[in-house]
């Protein structure tokens, strides 16, 4: 488990997560999301962080894991079934930083978890941010880009945009958070029996 610790007053982060120590020369890679229930798509983009952090293996970074307050999935999401399905932010901060012990034990990057509460997080104001990984979906990538021209807007250099792939499920579609909830797969892709 991470050393846990209260972060600055800046008004994205109100809770920091840290696994190590961060360095001054590392290359950092900011990662936001929901992360519930954490899938093998959620996993494709975690390991899509660490690989950019870590210079594509190449040496020391820091990956910035955003994770969605219970305000923000609140009033970004469009059914209200599927926030009260979220469990509270504690239980679903100690859940990633589970399966990021793990994603991690692969690279030389270290990470830290922050409390997301508004949509574009640090990836728009942190100065020595290096890279903002996000999924293939247009509202991600639409996103990534006004994060940049915010930046832009507020004197800081664009980030670079590192995509991760879609996972597919077996059944050929992608795996999502929204299939797992309505039980037409499991976590991995695997298609669930209907009751037939």
């Amino acid at each position: 488990m991470g050393l846990r610790e209260r972060a600055s007053t800046i008004p994205f982060m109100s809770v920091a997560y840290d696994h190590r120590a961060v360095s001054q020369s590392e290359r950092i890679a900011v990662v936001g999301g929901t992360f519930t229930p954490i899938h093998n798509g959620h996993r494709a983009l975690l390991h899509t962080a660490f690989q950019t952090a870590s210079h594509d293996d190449g040496g020391d970074g820091h990956v910035v894991v955003g994770l969605t307050s219970t305000a923000l999935a609140t009033r970004t999401r469009s059914d209200p079934a599927h926030v009260e399905l979220l469990g509270s932010f504690e239980t679903r901060r100690d859940a990633l930083d589970t399966e990021l012990e793990r994603v991690s034990a692969a690279y030389s990057a270290s990470y830290e978890i922050i409390e997301l509460t508004d949509t574009q997080g640090p990836a728009a104001t942190r100065a020595d941010a290096d890279a903002l990984v996000v999924s293939p979906e247009a509202k991600a990538q639409r996103r990534a880009h006004e994060v940049n021209r915010k930046r832009m807007t507020d004197g800081l250099r664009p980030l670079e945009i590192h995509t991760a792939p879609f996972v597919i499920a077996e059944d050929g579609t992608r795996i999502s958070s929204t299939r797992i909830r309505d039980g037409e797969i499991d976590v991995h892709g695997r298609v669930l029996d209907d009751g037939e």
